[in-house]
């Protein structure tokens, strides 16, 4: 962990600046990617659970699709780990 001291001015560096808010971004865009997987997830698991129940074979189907919506959730922590692997506070 890095202390990121002002500038003695009061302000803070441009480098500080950029890279906290690259980590208020990818925090940001896990959490939502996470929330629309959950959401995905949620609805296409309740419609495999009614099609399943009219009809076996469309389970399969339903079941990748519902893999679709759940690699969402994967590709935001990606984003998030490549958005946060360039931040850089300098020294301390």
């Amino acid at each position: 962990m890095v202390h990121v001291s002002p500038l003695p001015d009061g302000t803070w560096s441009n480098k500080a600046m950029s890279s906290s808010y690259a980590i208020f971004a990818s925090g940001i865009t896990v959490g939502f990617a996470n929330l629309a997987c959950g959401m995905c997830v949620g609805i296409t698991g309740s419609a495999c659970a009614l099609s399943d129940a009219q009809n076996p074979a469309l389970f399969v189907k339903i079941l990748i699709i519902e893999i679709f919506g759940s690699a969402l959730g994967l590709f935001g922590v990606i984003v998030g780990i490549i958005i946060s692997g360039n931040v850089d506070f300098g020294k301390a």
